[in-house]
């Protein structure tokens, strides 16, 4: 089901074009709805805003209710473990990186990856135009900073590059001050959140940043993965199989009109007083956002995760002590439920 821009802004009412949110659907909805419907939650690993879009419209125009399903989304709280909170209740989903989801896997997590919304991840090295800094190579010599997260990222970009562990002086910084660092000529680069973190440096500095994706540099890991606990996936595939698939419709219904569904996660669910409420920021992310959920895939591929892939960013992890042991993928991953 992929809606058309008058059906999106039929569900939004947005613009001042007096449009209500009824005959969303040239045909028939085809409802799935039983009673009771099956109640879940799905966690996110941070707040409301486009990082979400698909979500967000999903829940708005009632496609997991017409698949029988009254999913509650929980936006990201200071001490939320996602992980820890997939685990501890079969009946919450939860999204987070690769990295989080293996290392709790490998720690004992009764938890599988079963899609995901980023083909690749947004995390990149944000440098200043005049640096002249275009590939990883230019960086030798220089010093980069990056967030204690980053670091072991950083050792493994550069191993899979095989440049030496000395080739770029790199150092953990705060992420209060890190853009001064940068302005200062302190840094070459910084660690970012490509999707999020340039825009909003643009729109401070009047400066448009230039990002190294380090997905292009070896780290081939997923992002905003869509996992769940064992017994939810052995208890209910169907149901789990039909929160993907109304899941997907809403990212289909986000990517069909980036500025209509940026304006619609701003007015309905972005938090009052956040600096999600910028429209022109929003509209912008998620642009960036459908790169990388589309990277070195077709429209059709939306959400699926490669066998392969996933096993080669496990053990390279565990190579680079990101996580502990890399999983066998059968007990990491389970890919039927959405391909």
């Amino acid at each position: 089901m992929v809606w058309s821009r008058r059906q999106l802004l039929q569900f939004l009412g947005y613009g001042g074009l007096g449009l209500v949110a009824n005959g969303l659907l040239n045909s028939p909805r085809k409802v799935k709805a039983q009673s009771p419907q099956t109640s879940l939650t799905m966690q996110l690993d941070w707040k409301f805003n486009v990082q979400f879009a698909g979500l967000l419209l999903a829940k708005g125009a009632e496609l997991y209710a017409d698949q029988g399903l009254d999913v509650t989304l929980m936006p990201w709280e200071s001490g939320v473990v996602v992980p820890d909170k997939v685990a501890a209740d079969p009946t919450v989903i939860g999204c987070a990186e690769q990295n989080l989801i293996l290392a709790a896997q490998a720690a004992g997590a009764p938890i599988k990856a079963v899609a995901t919304m980023f083909q690749a991840s947004p995390l990149g090295l944000m440098t200043l135009p005049d640096a002249q800094i275009a590939t990883l190579d230019d960086l030798r010599g220089k010093k980069v900073g990056m967030h204690v997260d980053g670091l072991a990222v950083m050792a493994l970009v550069q191993g899979v590059n095989e440049l030496a562990s000395d080739a770029i002086e790199v150092v953990e910084i705060p992420y209060e001050n890190k853009y001064d660092l940068l302005l200062s000529g302190e840094l070459a680069a910084i660690q970012c959140y490509a999707v999020d973190e340039p825009i909003g440096f643009a729109s401070q500095y009047e400066i448009e940043p230039s990002v190294l994706k380090l997905a292009d540099y070896g780290y081939e890991a997923y992002a905003q993965v869509i996992f769940a606990h064992n017994d939810l996936i052995e208890s209910s595939p169907e149901q789990l199989s039909n929160f993907l698939q109304a899941t997907f419709n809403g990212w289909s219904i986000a990517l069909s009109d980036i500025p209509a569904a940026a304006a619609a996660v701003v007015a309905r669910y972005v938090e009052p007083g956040s600096k999600y409420e910028d429209v022109d920021y929003q509209t912008q992310s998620l642009s960036l956002i459908a790169d990388y959920m589309l990277r070195g895939i077709e429209p059709a591929a939306l959400g699926t995760i490669d066998r392969d892939r996933w096993q080669l960013m496990a053990e390279r992890f565990a190579e680079y002590r990101i996580i502990e042991q890399a999983p066998q993928l059968q007990n990491s991953l389970t890919a039927e439920l959405w391909s």
